[in-house]
C-alpha cells in the first residue's frame, strides 16, 4: 500500500532509489525482439525483464542489460510506467 506524503502525492524517492527512463512498455517490446532501450545516455540491449511481487513493490521488477562490455542487473519496480532503480549487480563483471 503507498501512503501519501506530505503534500497528498507519492512517497519521495530515497536516494537509492534512481528513475531510470526507462519505460514499461519500452522495456517489454525490446525484450521480445532483443532491441535497445537508451540508459545512462547509451542504447543498450534489453536481454530480460522479470516481475516479481508485484508494480510498485520494492524489488518487483528485474531487467537484465547488456552493456556491451559487461552485463548488468537493475533491480526495482515501475511506477507511473518508469523503472525505479534501487540496485544493481553485476553477474559476470567486465567481458573480455
Amino acid at each position: 500500500m503507498l501512503w501519501a506524503g506530505p503534500l497528498g502525492r507519492l512517497p519521495c524517492m530515497t536516494e537509492q532509489e534512481r528513475p531510470t527512463r526507462i519505460t514499461y512498455e519500452d522495456a517489454i517490446e525490446a525484450a521480445k525482439r532483443g532491441g535497445n532501450v537508451d540508459f545512462e545516455g547509451r542504447k543498450v540491449r534489453v536481454v530480460s525483464i522479470s516481475a516479481r511481487t508485484g508494480m510498485d513493490r520494492p524489488y518487483s521488477a528485474r531487467l537484465d542489460l547488456d552493456l556491451g562490455n559487461e552485463y548488468v542487473v537493475l533491480l526495482g519496480y515501475f511506477r507511473g510506467g518508469e523503472f525505479i532503480e534501487e540496485g544493481r549487480e553485476r553477474p559476470f563483471g567486465e567481458v573480455t
